[in-house]
């Protein structure tokens, strides 16, 4: 059962927040999130139902895991190298394993790990409150593909465990979020979007 009285356009009432709820005749839904920060901006949609007074979201998607995990550690005793350590999603070493470690265009050192899957790279010297990362460039498989990484770590750090996981999956999520709908009123109940209950304004 819906409802013709709740389609429209609605605008959450914040002064943080200028999210939008779109509610369609055909039963569809668009949504835009838009936070204080752009950088957490976001757009979804899906079907709605209204039974009684209770506002159903429905939004089913799919994303694929994550191919790399860094794990940065700081020992009690600082050395002047870093343990470097490469391993699958299970935990099994990857000897021959090349890693580029570096600071600066012209300061790099490349290795390959050995068959434990270990790396000993000399650290840099971090200028104290300058920029105390550096960066890792590696190559690997994922689903057969060859794939090129950059990203950086603390300099300081003095291991580092990168786990490859060379086959990810897509996971398929199906989700659901609660609004009320009360005497021309809308509010969010269940609705992990906002970070308390919020009431939307039809435009």
């Amino acid at each position: 059962m819906t409802s013709t009285e709740i389609i429209g356009k609605y605008q959450i009432e914040s002064k943080l927040s200028y999210d939008t709820l779109e509610l369609k005749k055909n039963g569809t839904y668009e949504y835009e999130s838009r936070g204080d920060s752009c950088w957490m901006w976001s757009d979804f949609s899906g079907t709605w139902e209204l039974k009684n007074d209770e506002l159903t979201l429905f939004h089913n998607y799919s994303y694929q895991e994550e191919t790399t995990e860094y794990i940065e550690k700081l020992d009690k005793f600082s050395r002047d190298y870093v343990i470097f350590e490469v391993t699958d999603k299970s935990g099994k070493p990857l000897s021959e394993f090349e890693v580029k470690y570096s600071i600066s265009y012209n300061k790099s050192q490349i290795k390959k790990t050995d068959k434990n899957g270990i790396i000993k790279f000399d650290k840099y010297d971090i200028v104290s409150g300058g920029n105390e990362n550096v960066g890792i460039q590696i190559k690997y498989l994922t689903n057969g593909n060859e794939t090129s990484q950059s990203t950086t770590v603390n300099g300081n750090s003095d291991r580092i465990i990168l786990r490859i996981n060379s086959k990810p999956k897509t996971i398929d999520k199906k989700e659901k979020y609660l609004f009320s709908y009360k005497n021309g009123i809308l509010k969010s109940v269940d609705f992990r979007y906002v970070e308390e209950i919020s009431t939307y304004k039809k435009l």
